[in-house]
């Protein structure tokens, strides 16, 4: 009986380790994943503002850019991934911010995918491309973030 008992206890000490694991990985991907959106936002900017002042010429932009939108695709591949498996562990909450995060992943894209066209170009609609979807990236980054 008292086997039985220490077993029990054991499991459920397991459990609850299990429980405070998840929890700390949930964590750990919530922050990791602001970072990441984060510095991708700052990046793409600052390879923009070194355009415009001429310190990266456009094949220079063309090849960070893509460096920027392939690094982005793996991320979203992998993450969609994660929405199909049925035992995946996630729940409501966790589903709908790894879906914002693709989201914003995907304006982040469309930015240096338009900075990419617009460095090569110079037109316009690459233009706009980019700026809408650093708006549209900055204000799913803030509300991701939870800044005001």
């Amino acid at each position: 009986m008292k086997l039985i008992a220490a077993l029990l206890l054991t499991f459920s000490g397991f459990s609850n380790l299990n429980a405070q694991c998840d929890t700390d990985v949930r964590a750990a991907f919530g922050g990791v994943s602001s970072i990441m959106i984060y510095n991708t936002y700052l990046t793409i900017g600052a390879i923009a503002d070194a355009h415009v002042s001429e310190v990266y010429d456009a094949e220079r932009v063309k090849a960070l850019m893509d460096e920027q939108i392939s690094m982005l695709q793996t991320v979203i591949e992998s993450l969609e991934k994660c929405l199909v498996v049925k035992s995946n562990g996630l729940d409501a909450e966790d589903v709908l911010y790894v879906k914002d995060l693709i989201a914003c992943l995907e304006s982040l894209k469309g930015e240096a995918d338009g900075l990419s066209y617009y460095a090569i170009t110079g037109n316009e609609a690459s233009q706009l491309r980019y700026n809408t979807n650093r708006d549209d990236a900055w204000a799913q980054i803030k509300s991701l973030m939870g800044i005001e």
